[in-house]
């Protein structure tokens, strides 16, 4: 008879994804991975089959439990420019109250970006996919408004967005005031007649 795995498998993912969201694949080795999870090298490899397999399940993680819930109020049909103003406020409030270390994460896949040269294709596809799905966000609200331009304007926030996130890993305080004044310039839309 066959032994169960010992752990749980969503644990063992996010806190190998946290690893990943702090270092970037690149610079995670195995034995911080094999620290954050708990598990010998032999049980990831069994698991997970190697660290590229890992990361995908990390990132898919992040997908599921961070980017989901933060955007999923964007992608309903009815949402509006105050959904978006929240949407960037919450940022700034989350760059404002969060730890240190939390706050200067940034984004688990726009760091990626940085280190697609250590990974493959389908990782680059991510990172574009993540950016698509944040700008189709953004441009449906801005459709849903009628504002002058929406595609402009989606495009400004997207790279705002990306922006902020790169910029807290920096400085968070900096990041905050950044997603305020990107709240405000959503705050100051105006529908065309």
């Amino acid at each position: 008879m066959a032994r169960g795995k010992g752990f749980d498998d969503l644990t063992a993912v996010t806190a190998a994804r946290d690893v990943f969201w702090e270092r970037g694949y690149g610079s995670t080795s195995l034995a911080q991975l094999q620290a954050a999870t708990g598990l010998s090298k032999s049980s990831l490899y069994e698991t997970y089959g190697s660290k590229r397999d890992l990361f995908g399940r990390c990132a898919q993680n992040y997908l599921d439990l961070v980017i989901g819930p933060r955007i999923a109020p964007l992608e309903t049909g009815d949402a509006g420019k105050d959904v978006l103003v929240r949407y960037f406020s919450d940022l700034a409030e989350l760059f404002r109250t969060a730890p240190d270390r939390l706050a200067r994460r940034g984004c688990l896949l726009l760091n990626t970006a940085t280190d697609l040269n250590d990974l493959d294709a389908a990782a680059a596809g991510l990172v574009r996919d993540y950016r698509d799905r944040v700008r189709t966000a953004f441009l449906a609200v801005a459709r849903r408004v009628r504002v002058a331009d929406p595609e402009h304007r989606a495009e400004l926030l997207t790279a705002g967005q990306i922006g902020l996130m790169v910029t807290s890993r920096l400085d968070p305080a900096l990041a905050a005031g950044l997603a305020d004044a990107l709240a405000r310039e959503v705050a100051g839309w105006e529908p065309v007649s």
